[in-house]
């Protein structure tokens, strides 16, 4: 379901579950038109704030201008660079967060889905990575098979995986979400008990059979059979009826 309301601020989140900062950074450099021009007057007026909440984070009256002239002598103690230096990347990435949120919640480009849980299709590579760490806990004399090399095989160097909409009878769209932008130790299995706010964008479509395992690396077109059968029960629409793939930048409870 489409969250179409548009208000003047940007909704609240409770909690964020997963975010991929990578995708909402190129997001931000697009919308834009490059990294932020620090010479302009706003941008000098943000760069001033996160500047000021990093100096209130730090304790023992820590000033900025002094930690970066003691940086660039030398005079600055290792231990208190680098907890300073996790302040930086903390605060950047708040503030990464919040832009995002600010861009993304009033561009109708980008899909937002509310309110809504998620489940692995039958038999796909998602529903076999959720139980893929579960099966490796068996003693390997006890498995017909070396299930870490079957995991390699299958999942290797894969980053996405799909899931599908709870809130949708017969499913029309496709999330796909990137491994290691989960949050808080989350991970896929745990989607599937939440009713979360996604925002996405759409990257294609794919048939709801290309999602199983078998049709996995299958890239050829091929002619679907139609029987009599598949006619009056719809089946063969269901299984033929392109859905929208939509990659997930972030999820979370909105207040």
């Amino acid at each position: 379901m489409e969250n179409t309301k548009n208000k003047e601020t940007e909704p609240t989140f409770l909690k964020i579950i997963y975010f991929d900062e990578s995708a909402a950074q190129d997001y931000l450099d697009i919308t834009n038109g490059g990294r932020l021009d620090w010479s302009k007057e706003d941008n000098r007026k943000r760069a001033a704030e996160i500047l000021t909440e990093i100096e209130a984070q730090a304790k023992g009256g820590f000033n900025i201008l002094n930690f970066i002239k003691g940086s660039m002598s030398g005079n600055i103690d290792a231990k208190a660079s680098g907890e300073i230096s996790k302040l930086f990347d903390s605060t950047i990435k708040n503030t990464l967060l919040t832009d995002y949120i600010k861009e993304a919640y009033k561009d109708s480009r980008v899909k937002k889905f509310t309110k809504t849980g998620v489940y692995a299709p039958e038999n796909s590579i998602s529903l076999y990575k959720m139980y893929s760490s579960y099966l490796t806990v068996v003693p390997k004399e006890q498995m017909p098979i070396d299930m870490e090399k079957l995991n390699e095989a299958l999942l290797g160097e894969r980053g996405y995986y799909g899931m599908l909409l709870k809130s949708e009878d017969r499913p029309s769209s496709v999330l796909r979400f990137n491994i290691s932008a989960f949050k808080n130790n989350y991970n896929l299995a745990d989607l599937s008990k939440m009713e979360l706010v996604y925002y996405g964008i759409k990257v294609g479509t794919c048939k709801p059979t290309e999602l199983t395992i078998e049709k996995e690396f299958d890239f050829q077109k091929k002619h679907v059979e139609v029987t009599a059968e598949s006619i009056v029960d719809g089946s063969n629409q269901s299984q033929t009826e392109d859905l929208s793939v939509y990659d997930v930048v972030l999820a979370g409870v909105e207040a």
